[in-house]
């Protein structure tokens, strides 16, 4: 009996040495999928508030419903992606039902930057920010969860895995032979705005001369990535997004700014625009050999209504004197107005 017992027992710890030996050779290796996941994705660097970019990294895609991202100094939300479903954690679904948090879903093919990628005991976390969407970022984390909690994945089967919520996108997306494009103009030029009447001049040095209706300039610095345009205002440190569509400058507002010309010289004015070449989308005339004639008279005097965007106001009454935050509230204090803004819009006028 004594001799059965001790025949179990060893049966018994062969078998359970056999068992680990399984579960080790099917568990992964955490620093492998860091490192995969590093060779992988290009990290994007951004400042500290994450209102900009500074070093581009890769851009993914998102290709399933339900990613939340906040706005603001509010804590990264954390969406956890597992069973081919995103879904918010607990604390990030409390804080989404406020309905004073400034947030965004992101529906399935948008793309975003990702920031930083941390491999946890029990998942991998993604830190993701987005483009501007009426001048607003938004940022949040999206945790690739372990099938099963205990155990890591092969390298192989957790980025099989991640490949079904997030991709980086090619360099190269064309897809095929096409035909050569052709070259785009050059961004350096004047600028005119037919709603409001004001002018953008940017400069071949990498600066840039904003001028309101009203006469009143502001400076900064512009820079160009790819399809576009950031304006950095020198007095406020505030930047405005555009996309270059060939010689118009589309704002996040949707109102487009034409190019009327080049620019003379470092210092050069803009030059008054006609209503031949303020039309929207249009290319610009020939040079004249005689300079345009001056805008008209009649020209209204800007105004300002509720609901509008920051973009708005600001092209038509220049830049702020100052710029004060409230949550979701931002205050513009202009020499005989102020202007509150309310999650972006005008929301009221003193």
């Amino acid at each position: 009996m004594a001799q059965v017992r001790r025949f179990s027992a060893l049966a018994f710890a062969v078998a359970t040495a056999f068992l680990c030996v399984g579960l080790a050779a099917q568990a992964g290796d955490p620093a492998a999928i860091q490192q995969q996941l590093n060779a992988q994705f290009r990290l994007t660097t951004t400042t500290a508030d994450r209102s900009d970019i500074v070093t581009a990294g890769d851009v993914v895609t998102i290709h399933k419903p339900g990613l939340v991202m906040f706005s603001g100094t509010l804590v990264p939300p954390t969406n956890n992606y597992r069973d081919g479903r995103i879904t918010p954690g607990f604390a990030t679904a409390l804080i989404t039902a406020n309905p004073n948090t400034v947030q965004r879903t992101f529906m399935p093919e948008e793309q975003c930057w990702v920031t930083g990628i941390k491999v946890q005991r029990d998942g991998v976390i993604f830190s993701l920010l987005s483009d501007p969407f009426d001048n607003i970022r938004y940022y949040g984390d999206l945790k690739v969860v372990f099938p099963n909690k205990r155990v890591v994945p092969p390298v192989d089967s957790m980025m099989q895995t991640i490949a079904e919520v997030l991709t980086v996108v090619p360099q190269d997306n064309q897809g095929g032979l096409a035909a050569p494009e052709a070259q785009p103009a050059p961004i350096t030029g004047q600028y005119f705005l037919k709603q409001t009447g004001a002018h953008l001049v940017l400069q071949p040095d990498g600066s840039f001369i904003f001028t309101a209706v009203n006469g009143v300039q502001s400076t900064g610095q512009y820079t160009v990535n790819e399809d576009t345009l950031a304006l950095t205002y020198s007095a406020t440190g505030r930047v405005a997004y555009f996309k270059i569509q060939g010689d118009t400058l589309v704002a996040n507002s949707g109102m487009a700014w034409v190019r009327t010309g080049d620019v003379q010289g470092s210092d050069a004015e803009p030059a008054p625009a006609s209503d031949t070449e303020a039309a929207p989308y249009s290319s610009p005339p020939p040079p004249p050999d005689i300079a345009p004639p001056p805008t008209p008279a009649d020209t209204p005097p800007p105004t300002i209504a509720l609901g509008q965007t920051k973009d708005t106001v600001i092209a038509a009454f220049g830049q702020p004197m100052r710029i004060a935050k409230l949550g979701v509230k931002e205050i513009f204090y202009y020499k005989d107005m102020k202007v509150t803004f309310t999650n972006g819009k005008v929301s009221n006028v003193e």
